[in-house]
């Protein structure tokens, strides 16, 4: 049996849900960044009171799908429906054809699974 991707592989995808009203209300700064399949993450502490980086400290990973969904107003913005074309769709196909199909959405609380 092969280990090589697939259509019927699993898949990993992570979103970005905007701030919430408590995170805008406090100005909070955005720690991530996306593009592409890959996701970058700031290390907070490395930034300043003024949000201003102080030193570069970055980990960098990589997923099938990484969605952007802070900023409605950004070109790169994913709604519900990309999130969905891309993810639900091709489910939905596999369970119609009777496969046994899974969803996983896993998160701290507050993370944005419910949006999702």
């Amino acid at each position: 049996m092969s280990c090589a991707m697939s259509s019927s592989s699993i898949k990993v995808a992570v979103r970005a849900r905007p701030l919430s009203q408590r995170e805008s209300i406090a100005s909070a700064p955005l720690c991530v960044e996306m593009n592409d399949s890959c996701t970058l993450l700031h290390n907070r502490k490395s930034l300043d009171k003024t949000n201003v980086l102080r030193r570069k400290f970055v980990k960098e990973f990589h997923f099938d799908y990484s969605y952007w969904s802070v900023d409605v107003s950004d070109d790169e913005y994913a709604s519900q429906e990309t999130v969905f074309s891309d993810l639900g769709v091709p489910v939905l196909k596999a369970t119609f054809e009777g496969y046994n199909t899974c969803i996983f959405a896993y998160g701290q609380t507050g993370s944005g699974k419910t949006y999702t």
